[in-house]
């Protein structure tokens, strides 16, 4: 199987091998065209594409929109990937996973979205945060603290989620260089979970503080992004003219950044 799997591997796209690579890293079997983007960090036009050509080749097995890798290809592709490239790759796909328009949309729904899949997801982001800590990089172990938290986010472990992310806003701001966009990413992050845990005024407040250093430090992409959080918490709260307010302020700022 070696040599025919390396055979059909030099006979791909660079773009297709790296896709590859990617979905050999996440837990669970099936992963759908929009994760597959979100892992590979492309268009989803792009990435059905690059399945298609993996698929053509006998490297992924096709259902639908569902692809799965045979065991013993993703044990070859696993052993190609890169340690950064897919630990970045992990990230994107945990913030598909996390994302309302996805997560409620089972065919387009990643392979971390079923319980057991997610807690797999914790249980790789905690060897990570094991990993960073021996480490001893402070930067790395607030961003592994970070990831975890995510993923706990999304197995419904809300309590141990807000414990791990309660400190990580200063922690991130007391870094010899801080980290601003650390910091509004885990405030961020704080905002769903108590979202989750249906504490909106709570999650309010917290998207309200990262909107407030994004103003300062991020774009006016990542900024519309947080007026769509605060929209999501103003929905909870029943608050329809805050909700309106946000998601206009949102398209604002996107109509602002683009060309033209």
């Amino acid at each position: 199987m070696r040599a025919n799997f390396e055979d059909a591997y030099r006979e791909l796209a660079p773009a297709a091998a790296r896709l590859l690579r990617l979905l050999s890293l996440p837990p669970g079997g099936e992963i759908g065209s929009a994760a597959a983007a979100a892992l590979a960090d492309v268009p989803e036009p792009e990435a059905r594409e690059l399945l298609a050509a993996l698929a053509a080749r006998g490297l992924v097995s096709a259902s639908g929109d569902r692809f799965r890798l045979p065991g013993d290809v993703r044990d070859e592709a696993r052993e190609r990937a890169g340690r950064d490239e897919g630990e970045a790759a992990l990230r994107r796909l945990l913030d598909h996973a996390l994302t309302p328009a996805t997560a409620g949309d089972a065919p387009q729904a990643t392979a971390l979205l079923d319980r057991e899949r997610r807690a797999e997801a914790a249980d790789v982001m905690a060897e990570r945060l094991g990993e960073a800590e021996e480490g001893g990089d402070p930067h790395a172990i607030l961003r592994a603290r970070y990831d975890l938290a995510r993923a706990l986010i999304g197995t419904g472990d809300l309590d141990r989620a807000i414990e791990l992310l309660g400190p990580l806003p200063e922690e991130f701001a007391a870094l010899p260089e801080p980290d601003h966009h650390g910091r509004a990413r885990a405030l961020t992050a704080l905002g769903e979970a108590y979202l989750r845990a249906h504490r909106p005024v709570a999650a309010t407040n917290f998207f309200g503080q990262a909107l407030e250093i994004l103003r300062r430090h991020g774009t006016p992409d990542e900024q519309a992004a947080m007026f769509v959080h605060i929209a999501d918490a103003a929905h909870r709260r029943a608050d329809h003219a805050a909700e309106t307010a946000a998601l206009i302020r949102a398209t604002d700022l996107v109509r602002e950044d683009g060309p033209g």
